[in-house]
Order: structure tokens, then C-alpha cells, then sequence
């Protein structure tokens, strides 16, 4: 694959991230109330969760730009960042299978998007070796 398939790729991986956070932001009645004092306090208490998509998106532009080297790093933290999330995730999903009282997990999104995180991982390390590749060759 080219560095610009992988980078658009890492691309769109980061915006569904940063979508499907601003979704749970949505839904856990963080734009409840219309008061503006309230949205910047709840954007200030979620907005750890956006660090990853912003690094993942950041990085994805930069390497389809001239700054190769610094985006495939930002690509690579903001993927390690998405591995962390999904696996403690999954974790905890698979830990409360033992209670018959919660609701069982919708098997085939999580497995979409265990999928889709791993593909962002191989993407983000393969994007780090060819601009690693490409910066050994032209010294």
C-alpha cells in the first residue's frame, strides 16, 4: 500500500473515532442543557477522550504533507492511544459476561471494531516504515 492510501485510511479511522466520541457526549446529556457554562464544563471533563482522535487526524494530515516523519509518529501515539480504549473495553466486556443480569454485547460491532483497530495499528507501524525507509534512503 502507498503512504497516502494508509494516511487517508488513518484519516477516516480518526474522524469515525472523534464522531463516535462526540455521539457518547451526546448521549450521556453533555448538550443537555443549552447553558454554555454547562457544554464547556462537560467539553472540559470528556475532552481527555478526544486526545486520541485529534493526535490520530493530526497525524494523518501531516503525512500527507511534507511532514512526513512527525505525522507518522502522531499516527502511531494516536493508534496506541485507540488500542488501549478498545482493548480495556473489551475487557471489561468480557468480564461481565459471568453476570446473567447484564445485557449481552452486540458481538459484531465489537468485532468491527476490533477489527478496524487493529487494521489502524498495522496501518500506523507500515506508515512509520516507509517514511522511515524513505528518510534512510535519500540521506
Amino acid at each position: 500500500m502507498t503512504r497516502s492510501s494508509i494516511s487517508i485510511f488513518l484519516l477516516i479511522v480518526g474522524l469515525l473515532w472523534a464522531s463516535v466520541i462526540s455521539w457518547l457526549f451526546v448521549a450521556l446529556g453533555g448538550a443537555g442543557e443549552l447553558t454554555l457554562a454547562y457544554i464547556g464544563k462537560a467539553l472540559l471533563w470528556y475532552s481527555w477522550m478526544f486526545i486520541g482522535p485529534l493526535l490520530l487526524i493530526a497525524g494523518a494530515v501531516l503525512s500527507l504533507g511534507t511532514h512526513q516523519r512527525a505525522g507518522a509518529t502522531l499516527s502511531l501515539v494516536g493508534c496506541a492511544i485507540l488500542t488501549v480504549m478498545v482493548g480495556y473495553q473489551s475487557i471489561s466486556m468480557l468480564r461481565d459476561l459471568a453476570d446473567p443480569l447484564i445485557m449481552k454485547p452486540p458481538y459484531a460491532k465489537w468485532a468491527t471494531g476490533v477489527i478496524i483497530t487493529l487494521l489502524a495499528d498495522v496501518g500506523a507501524v507500515q506508515l512509520y516504515r516507509l517514511v522511515s525507509l524513505v528518510g534512510r534512503t535519500s540521506l
